[in-house]
């Protein structure tokens, strides 16, 4: 490894440099020189050497002071710096240290003594590098192990767990969850490729995170053809009814949209009921952050006993739109273990018209 270290000498005599140039060289050392801290300076901002070997007595600026400036650098800030000097007091081998130095080599030297201490601290800045570039790595991976665990479940939801390495579950009283369910795909998809059914539902629930992530939605998960997601969790938002029914009509638009360029059509079944609804992270080796309760159930429901490429809502979900949106006349239908319910089918915007236009 010597051939591919270079030592630094700021050495004012020429008689010292050539002695320790060449005591160096043998050892397979690179060695490059500088008459004065000033010159040392201004060579490192060229190349770097893995160690400085300083005098304290130089002309112009002194040895304290160079190093201090090295110090002050971050490119040269890590560089071990020997003080070599004939100054033999311990105040000055003192001044060393606290300007930065790691050893202090008094002269008139011994060669095996230079060699010995030169050859620990180029050790020691060996490993202190690669114990650096495995922390970075290290660092690297928590990064990815993050970013995939905020891929995985809603920010707010990751950001909990890695603070505190668990998620309570929590009741939020008002929000609304739809569930949106491709028309008979599973029998067209017996006829598809493996590579076709996965690139068809990547590229229909790609265009759905976007547009559910616009109106401040949340994907909880997919089910097989079949796509919840919320508003209202985990973060609360007033607006979680009217987000939801935008974010569905959108869908239906781009589906349409798809339909009409794509090789296969698709259409949805979308099913949207309001209500209090846990939410939670469910597993310890896999993390899925889920909802649970009556809602999902309902909205599951609605989505059920709808027309494909249309909108049905809850009465619940119904009374918190108000007259924002247009609906058919509601019609009673039985939701198993909550009797009867009635159910308003969204009236879709003419053409031309934006989706959420009321």
């Amino acid at each position: 490894m010597n051939e591919q270290q270079t030592i630094l000498i700021v050495e004012d005599s020429p008689v010292n440099r050539k002695i320790l140039g060449e005591l160096l060289q043998k050892q397979g050392y690179t060695v490059i020189n500088a008459a004065s801290g000033e010159e040392a300076l201004k060579l490192v901002t060229t190349v770097l050497p893995d160690l400085i070997i300083l005098d304290i007595l130089l002309p112009g600026m002194n040895g304290y002071a160079t190093c201090i400036q090295l110090k002050d650098e971050p490119a040269t800030r890590d560089i071990p710096v020997i003080f070599i000097s004939s100054l033999d007091a311990t105040e000055d081998k003192i001044g060393g240290f606290e300007a930065g130095g790691v050893d202090y080599i008094t002269k008139p030297f011994h060669p095996a003594e230079v060699i010995a201490r030169i050859c620990t601290h180029l050790r020691i800045r060996h490993l202190q590098r690669k114990l650096a570039q495995q922390n970075m790595l290290l660092q690297e991976e928590k990064q990815k192990s993050e970013d995939l665990l905020q891929n995985v479940l809603p920010r707010r939801i990751a950001r909990e767990l890695l603070a505190t390495g668990h998620c309570a579950p929590k009741l939020f009283a008002e929000a609304t969850v739809c569930f949106a369910d491709i028309v008979e795909f599973t029998a067209a998809s017996s006829h598809l490729s493996p590579e076709t059914i996965i690139s068809e539902l990547n590229e229909i629930f790609t265009g759905f995170d976007a547009i559910a992530t616009r109106h401040h939605c949340e994907r909880m998960k997919t089910i097989g053809d079949a796509y919840l997601f919320v508003c209202g969790v985990p973060k609360p938002d007033p607006h979680h009814a009217e987000n939801i029914v935008r974010s569905a009509l959108e869908m239906i638009e781009f589906l349409d949209k798809r339909n009409q360029r794509a090789r296969y059509s698709w259409q949805i079944r979308v099913g949207i009921h309001s209500g209090p609804v846990v939410g939670g992270v469910v597993g310890t080796e896999k993390y899925l952050y889920d909802i649970f309760g009556d809602t999902v159930n309902i909205a599951a429901r609605m989505e059920e006993l709808g027309t494909p490429m249309h909108v049905n809502v809850s009465h619940k979900t119904r009374t918190i739109l108000g007259d924002r949106f247009p609906f058919a006349r509601g019609k009673e239908i039985e939701v198993k273990g909550k009797g009867r319910q009635v159910m308003y089918t969204l009236r879709l915007p003419s053409a031309g018209q934006k989706t959420g236009d009321s």
